[in-house]
């Protein structure tokens, strides 16, 4: 009986599993064309509304996963086979309840070279990519001890750094560019690229615990110095960077852009929560 039953049990189970097929590829396909339409949509709008990101127009893109389950993708932006740019997009856990908030941008910068850009990666095989803001590195843990590279300039780190707990992972998706949001106004404060220790003004105001709203760096005219101090590794090391623009997402979310091997948006509460903001009162290093 059992043989007279196996044909018939075989061939029910291949059926399902034929059916059950194409349902998984068309579940693949949609994913894809979502990402796909959504980082299009970001990039246009961006280079649309920016006269700094022109090059983005008529560009290409290329995508690598961040990390294993991080639901966090690189998009490198690629003109006539040059780099000019890149996107960092995450997927948030709740997108299957809002689906408006599937993606979120979670960074995004302007030139030749971009996040975990090959010219700067580790030859290690074991390099895994972690990304959380200024903090992102390579995590190197098949050498004698395990130790960080930065993933913007290459600079490797002391093993005895370690890397502070990610932030960028605990912002409100509310806090982030999402689906259907638009780039509405824009503010340029430094239009070339420059050195934070040019003006060492905030310098001298590390020990100061005011604070630079949001309101007030929007109202600063072009031209005017701001520095974005950053503590990495449990402070270890301070990175400054001179403040270059301002992008506002629906009038509700913003986002700073800041001079570091080219330039980089971040979300302006991330950057709250990691930095402090200076306005610099001296003109040169002199004074």
């Amino acid at each position: 009986m059992t043989r007279r039953f196996f044909p018939l049990i075989s061939a029910l189970l291949s059926m399902l599993l034929l059916l059950a097929m194409p349902v998984n590829a068309n579940e693949d396909t949609s994913w894809d064309k979502q990402f796909q339409t959504q980082i299009t949509e970001w990039k246009d709008a961006i280079a649309n509304r920016d006269p700094g990101f022109k090059e983005w127009q008529h560009s290409q893109t290329e995508i690598q996963t961040l990390g294993a389950n991080q639901r966090q993708w690189l998009v490198s932006i690629k003109k006539s086979g040059k780099q000019v740019g890149y996107l960092v997009v995450g997927e948030t856990p709740d997108s299957d309840s809002d689906p408006k908030s599937k993606f979120v941008l979670l960074e995004y910068g302007l030139g030749e070279y971009i996040l975990f850009d090959d010219a700067f990666a580790p030859r290690e095989i074991a390099a895994e990519p972690v990304y959380d803001g200024f903090a992102s590195h390579w995590l190197l843990t098949q050498s004698p001890a395990s130790h960080m590279v930065n993933a913007k300039t290459g600079e490797p780190y002391p093993t005895a750094f370690v890397a502070n707990e990610p932030v960028m992972r605990t912002l409100p998706s509310n806090e982030l560019v999402h689906s259907g949001q638009r780039l509405t106004q824009t503010r340029l404060l430094k239009q070339q690229e420059a050195d934070p220790f040019d003006q060492i003004g905030w310098v001298h105001q590390l020990q100061s615990t005011s604070e630079i709203t949001w309101k007030q760096l929007w109202l600063q005219q072009e031209g005017s110095s701001i520095t974005l101090t950053v503590p990495l590794h449990h402070s270890k090391v301070l990175a400054p960077f001179v403040v270059s623009s301002l992008h506002l997402w629906d009038d509700q979310n913003a986002y700073v852009g800041v001079w570091d091997e080219g330039l980089r948006f971040v979300p302006y509460t991330y950057a709250k929560k990691v930095g402090h903001f200076y306005l610099n009162q001296t003109s040169s290093p002199a004074e």
